[in-house]
């Protein structure tokens, strides 16, 4: 891993990817949020908190993923160079893990050979991109740069192309919020849910947008961090009340205000991603902790990768840390089984990641699609 690579990340958009990544490993770690009958209010707002885990990281992804666009002759350029970067360094890589966890589990629970469902997880996800589990992100990405020439057109800081994109990005979160609110009510008088735009789409356009404000000069990244903490808390209130007002009159526990499938969620994870982003601009670039930041940002999708296969590994310590920390019947409790499994299923995570990104980047350095 290159030095000078690391110094030239921003740290502030690698913490994101990191908080984002321990988001994903808590979500995967939770429990049901009711207990006994009654709704527990710890881990329903753990449940809310780690909601906005995959948004923050298709915020990330558009952030980035029009920044070498600056007119419609470079479209086809840069759409090669995504297809590229993605066959080399999200693609074949999930393929290698997938070969590795049938691997792993063959070794771990003997059987007499392989069974078809090991090659039958494999097939999913190469030939119909339906892997059934945490890899379906891996799906979207492919989705986006499938259709990033369509994307690329309209994702351009041109007077005209804003207008248009923010016309039809307000048109798609429009659609989100009727649909949310029909939902509220219980009632469908028009099929808006995914109108125009799916939801991860919008928040790679909100990726972008986040990205050109960030370029705009005197910009106070204190007032910056305020503003995303209000929309964060009110979107999050929000978010914590509706659940629990869905389950109180009708029972439901999986409700559409868990998850991204909200509009409510445009707004937490925007705010959340403001926030961090203001604090983490306030590390030195160059620094100590910016570099540290800076790797394990660098390791975060191979930690992606293997965290559900360390989750499954670890059940006895995941029940164990639970019922060290009283079995989610306390507010704290419940925060401290996530901060000590999820730290450790983290660790664990990035150990085994690392040796896979380095050795996976020995192997492919002269591979023919490498990007340059």
């Amino acid at each position: 891993m290159k030095i000078f690579a690391l110094k030239a990340k921003d740290p502030a958009i690698e913490l994101i990817r990191i908080i984002a990544c321990l988001l994903v490993i808590f979500a995967h770690s939770q429990f049901a949020v009711v207990i006994g009958g009654q709704l527990s209010k710890g881990l329903l707002g753990v449940s809310t908190l780690v909601a906005d885990d995959v948004p923050l990281f298709l915020l990330v992804t558009g952030f980035f993923f029009f920044n070498r666009v600056t007119s419609d002759q470079e479209i086809g350029k840069t759409f090669v160079y995504r297809a590229k970067s993605f066959l080399t360094s999200i693609y074949i890589p999930t393929i290698i893990y997938i070969l590795i966890s049938i691997l792993y589990s063959r070794f771990a629970s003997p059987v007499d050979g392989f069974v078809p469902k090991d090659w039958g997880y494999l097939g999913h996800f190469v030939f119909m991109l339906l892997p059934g589990d945490h890899l379906w992100y891996v799906c979207t990405y492919l989705s986006f740069v499938f259709f990033f020439p369509m994307f690329a057109f309209l994702c351009q800081d041109k007077p005209e192309r804003n207008k248009m994109r923010r016309i039809l990005l307000a048109v798609a979160i429009g659609g989100a919020v009727v649909a949310d609110v029909q939902y509220f009510f219980r009632m469908v008088l028009l099929d808006v849910d995914k109108f125009l735009w799916g939801y991860c789409t919008i928040f790679l356009i909100l990726g972008y947008e986040l990205s050109l404000l960030m370029k705009k000069e005197n910009l106070s990244k204190l007032k910056l961090g305020l503003a995303g903490l209000a929309m964060y808390l009110l979107s999050f209130s929000l978010k914590y009340g509706l659940q629990t007002y869905m389950f109180n009159q009708f029972g439901f526990v999986e409700n559409r205000y868990r998850w991204l499938q909200t509009s409510l969620c445009f707004a937490s994870a925007v705010g959340l991603f403001l926030v961090i982003y203001s604090l983490g601009s306030l590390i030195k670039k160059g620094g100590i902790l910016a570099y540290v930041i800076n790797f394990l940002g660098s390791c975060t999708f191979a930690i992606y990768l293997f965290h559900q296969l360390v989750i499954s590994r670890t059940l006895q310590w995941r029940y164990e840390i639970l019922a060290y920390f009283g079995n989610g019947s306390s507010e704290l409790g419940c925060f401290a089984y996530y901060i000590c499994y999820g730290g450790i299923v983290f660790l664990i995570s990035l150990g085994i990641g690392f040796v896979f990104k380095m050795t996976l980047d020995t192997v492919l350095r002269s591979f023919p699609f490498r990007k340059k």
